[in-house]
């Protein structure tokens, strides 16, 4: 397989990645009614800064470590309380809602806001490192038999680019049609992400620990 198999091959695989709805997702929606339109990329940036180091990691052969079942207890069980946590955190700024204009705070409390947002809702996401383990690794697999290092890092630039756009659309279309129904709408979406955050991070943390996924 050349690259100009494997490019498009990347591109359709990455998508059911990219397209899923996450946490990533949520946040970006949440965080784009109150920052702007430009959230998404911001939070792009945070997930990039995450997935290539660990890009590099499975290329380096390290995946066994990342997939010892104690570590993936540990992110996964740290990953749901971090998913409730934040939930809360923007479940009470919705009920303490003093009719903000959006880009005057950001609900989950996180100082740098979106970029750090995109870094840890990834990092903590057991099923974002669950997909380069397995559906990823195997990309990479064949990425490192055409170019070795190269090659894994002409994947990922083949893969970014969608998390990137699908990102960015999505904050622009949070920010420009949740706008247009006015602010006193606003904290109700904003209300409904937390508590849909919430019930990631209880999900996530119960199936961790009863082996469910």
């Amino acid at each position: 397989m050349g690259w100009e198999e494997l490019i498009p091959l990347i591109v359709v695989v990455s998508a059911s990645g990219v397209l899923s709805p996450g946490p990533l997702f949520v946040v970006t929606v949440a965080s784009s009614i109150r920052n702007g339109p430009w959230t998404g990329l911001k939070t792009s940036t945070g997930h990039a800064l995450v997935e290539f180091p660990l890009v590099m990691v499975i290329a380096a052969g390290l995946s066994t470590v990342l997939g010892d079942p104690t570590v993936h207890l540990f992110i996964g069980i740290l990953g749901g309380g971090a998913l409730v946590a934040f939930g809360l955190l923007g479940t009470f700024s919705a009920i303490r809602w003093r009719s903000e204009e959006p880009g005057t705070r950001d609900p989950y409390g996180l100082r740098h806001g979106p970029l750090l947002a995109g870094a840890l809702f990834t990092g903590l996401n057991p099923f974002f490192i669950a997909w380069w383990l397995t559906v990823g690794a195997s990309l990479i697999a064949r990425a490192l038999e055409l170019a070795s290092y190269t090659g894994a890092m002409i994947l990922f630039a083949s893969h970014i680019w969608m998390d990137y756009a699908w990102l960015t659309l999505v904050g622009f279309a949070a920010y420009r049609g949740l706008s247009l129904t006015g602010h006193k709408a606003l904290r109700y979406v904003e209300l409904a992400l937390s508590i849909v955050l919430v019930l990631l991070g209880l999900w996530l943390a119960y199936g961790t620990l009863t082996g469910t996924h």
